[in-house]
């Protein structure tokens, strides 16, 4: 009976071929790359007064602000300055717990206008929706 060493053993070498699991990488890579939405550029025009969906919960605690085309703010129907609009709000606000603001524009106003109403609206920390016409609902 013959029997040999340990040293002079030859085992055969593993070797795990990685061309499956590169293939599998790929098609994953590929998968994720076709199914996720791309992001909107922010430089593409945009048109606010069209909307998709109207879906505004109905409020009994509101309180209406109105732009006109020309820029006149009113505040519940009453012409008001945009430098007296904050401190009207800060009181109408202490007063009336869970208020939800409601801004009505024109569609065509200066956007700065609609922005100093949002930085006010913000700072008091204040809910806002922004009312659009149901008949520029853009149906799906």
């Amino acid at each position: 009976m013959k029997f040999t060493s340990p040293k002079s053993r030859s085992f055969a070498s593993v070797v795990i071929d990685m061309t499956p699991l590169i293939d599998i990488v790929f098609l994953l890579l590929l998968f994720f790359l076709l199914t996720t939405a791309p992001t909107p550029d922010p430089t593409l025009n945009v048109s606010l007064p069209k909307v998709e969906n109207a879906g505004v919960d109905r409020v009994s605690e509101h309180i209406d602000i109105t732009v006109k085309l020309d820029g006149t703010v009113y505040l519940v129907n009453v012409p008001i300055k945009m430098e007296t609009l904050e401190k009207e709000l800060r009181e109408i606000s202490k007063n009336v717990k869970g208020m939800k603001v409601v801004l009505r524009a024109d569609g065509k106003i200066y956007y700065e206008t609609f922005m100093r109403i949002l930085e006010i609206v913000n700072k008091l920390n204040l809910p806002l929706a922004v009312a659009v016409d149901e008949k520029n609902i853009e149906k799906k």
